[in-house]
């Protein structure tokens, strides 16, 4: 996640203007607005750092994450190479888990440049895993690391070619927080099976159809996940109707997959015991 959503002013204010210009400049993309889809609503999933939970409550998060509605578990990239060590015995915990209840695995981005990691993480995993981030707001490391493009794109292209070669069935997902750098989703889109955008703020919501739109034309994709949403509160009522708001946003334009940013650990933006999860729950039923 991006830490600089939840409390930047170069997020917030920046950020939002740079929404609202894309707005009143983009007259093809206006026309998106309007053109409300009528597909089944979007898969749901949730961010889980089970790493930080014991293996006997790794389940029964899982059995509740399951009966809430949710379909797909984004986890974080942990390895060791000790099958022995407290992390591994999670990670097989979880991964058999997931298998059982029907739940699909999304691992977030690997380590940067661990090449060596990510294949032996593969080699233990890639038959459990249906999607993998190859890069993680490849805009924000942009503006934040002074990256170029093609070395952004060429990391996200040698993590896609890793994750292929060991199970091609695994989606690969690239995630931007906005769809204002034209040449390097573009890029990096070629080398991915899904582009997603991140979603925290209201102005984000507001120009949602519009963002959409633009990164769907930039990316050449037919639609997009929304790769991390959540809304940073310690008010249950203003977290639960920003994320309902949300989701039928995402489903009236034909999003295929949200991640809700997340489960538990996260100050003000944990769902869990919350009423946003007694609302994503009700959302989620036919």
């Amino acid at each position: 996640m991006n830490i600089l959503r939840v409390c930047s002013a170069f997020t917030s204010r920046l950020g939002a203007l740079a929404l609202l210009f894309l707005a009143f400049t983009s007259g093809t993309v206006l026309y998106f607005a309007f053109a409300w889809h009528t597909s089944a609503k979007p898969a749901l999933g949730i961010v889980y750092f089970y790493d930080r939970d014991e293996t006997y409550m790794i389940i029964s998060e899982l059995e509740r994450i399951k009966e809430d509605g949710f379909q797909i578990v984004s986890i974080p990239f942990v390895w060791h190479d000790n099958p022995k060590d407290p992390l591994r015995v999670k990670t097989d915990v979880l991964m058999e888990k997931c298998s059982q209840l029907g739940l699909k695995v999304y691992v977030r981005e690997p380590w940067q440049e661990n090449f060596e990691a990510l294949e032996k993480y593969l080699s233990a995993y890639a038959s459990k895993i249906s999607y993998f981030q190859v890069i993680n707001e490849a805009d924000s490391q942009f503006f934040k690391e002074w990256r170029v493009p093609g070395e952004l794109a060429s990391l996200a292209q040698k993590n896609a070619e890793i994750i292929k070669k060991f199970n091609p069935n695994i989606k690969t997902v690239a995630s931007f927080s906005t769809p204002l750098t034209p040449t390097l989703i573009a890029r990096i889109a070629e080398h991915v099976d899904i582009v997603a955008l991140d979603i925290y703020e209201q102005v984000q919501l507001d120009t949602f159809p519009i963002q959409m739109q633009t990164l769907l034309t930039l990316s050449g994709k037919d639609t997009i996940w929304i790769g991390e949403f959540g809304y940073a509160s310690l008010d249950d009522q203003a977290q639960a109707e920003f994320i309902r708001k949300g989701l039928d946003i995402f489903a009236k334009n034909g999003v295929e997959a949200v991640i809700i940013w997340g489960w538990k650990s996260f100050v003000g933006l944990n769902i869990k015991d919350r009423l946003a999860e007694t609302t994503i729950k009700t959302w989620s039923q036919p």
